[in-house]
């Protein structure tokens, strides 16, 4: 093995060590955000704590954890199982560079499958206990998430025709070398349908399911299982940045001599104010688009006219051209 071969490998742990740590630990930062930003829109006069959902999760940690008898080795699992889903899925969506390892599997239709694996992972461990309300508001979700699935084919077709290649990577080089504005308006559609469609945080009605869901965990289970929901979320909402603005993520040289750290910290902030700005939106959307007890219905119905308007826009700009 050559040493350029070394160095490159050794380059891409690197990257994915921070990647890993930067979207890890900000997890509860953005969901915390995210709430007060939909809180301050709802009337609420507060002043933001990010920390604070920190602060939760390791309360609920801390706590003795206690599992039912019924369905107690599913609960022991199913958490941790939608954790490491979606772990794999952060490895395959950029946040500030690509290089990373499996930057060519960082296609679209496998994220979406991997962060469906650990949704449903969610559901099961809300429906294994055999408990009335866990079990009926697993089965809301359910239904909300079947609703959705059209949205998800018809956006993974859409990007199939724009993607290069059919990945995220692909995608990036391409921002750098080449005009974007034909396919800039239907990947920001196609991202906004993403984003509709997948992300469950903002609004009280979404959030009171989600504690319902979990009510038969306690310890680190609960814990577990409201990180991975949260991370979820955030994972949405990076894959839409990505789609929407694909210039600022950088692409490192593999030459150990070309690596240039200003780049890459200009490249971090960037994603912070890009993440920054997703959760306003994200807020905004649920608070005044979709909030309600029909917003299962209305989610669905808008990702569904997002992703349709990104397929005409698409085909009516290559005829065009």
């Amino acid at each position: 093995m050559t040493s350029f071969s070394i160095a490159a490998r050794m380059q891409a742990l690197l990257l994915a060590g921070c990647h890993m740590a930067l979207v890890m630990v900000t997890v509860p930062v953005w969901i915390g955000l995210l709430r007060w930003m939909a809180a301050v829109m709802e009337g609420e006069r507060r002043l933001p704590d990010p920390t604070a959902h920190w602060r939760t999760l390791l309360h609920a940690w801390r706590q003795v954890g206690v599992r039912s008898a019924a369905g107690a080795q599913v609960t022991a699992v199913a958490p941790w199982l939608a954790l490491a889903a979606g772990m794999v899925a952060v490895l395959l969506v950029p946040s500030f560079s690509i290089g990373m390892p499996g930057g060519d599997l960082s296609d679209v239709l496998v994220i979406g499958g991997l962060l469906e694996m650990a949704f449903l992972a969610l559901v099961v461990a809300a429906l294994a206990p055999g408990l009335a309300r866990s079990g009926h508001v697993g089965l809301r979700v359910v239904a909300g998430g079947i609703m959705i699935q059209p949205v998800m084919l018809l956006a993974c077709a859409v990007l199939g025709m724009c993607l290069p290649d059919g990945t995220l990577a692909g995608l990036v080089r391409q921002a750098h070398v080449a005009d974007m504005n034909l396919v800039r308006v239907p990947l920001a559609l196609v991202a906004g349908a993403l984003v509709v469609a997948g992300v469950g945080e903002g609004d009280g009605t979404t959030s009171r399911l989600s504690s319902a869901m979990l009510e038969d965990l306690a310890g680190p289970d609960r814990a577990v299982a409201q990180y991975a929901r949260d991370l979820l979320a955030v994972v949405w909402m990076m894959l839409a940045r990505d789609l929407i603005w694909p210039e600022g993520i950088v692409e490192p040289d593999i030459l150990p001599r070309a690596w240039v750290l200003v780049p890459m910290l200009a490249a971090v902030a960037l994603w912070a104010v890009h993440m920054l700005l997703a959760c306003g939106c994200v807020a905004a959307i649920r608070v005044f688009m979709v909030s309600g007890q029909r917003h299962a219905g209305w989610r669905a119905g808008l990702a569904l006219l997002c992703a349709v308007m990104a397929g005409v826009l698409l085909f009516a700009g290559r005829g065009m051209g």
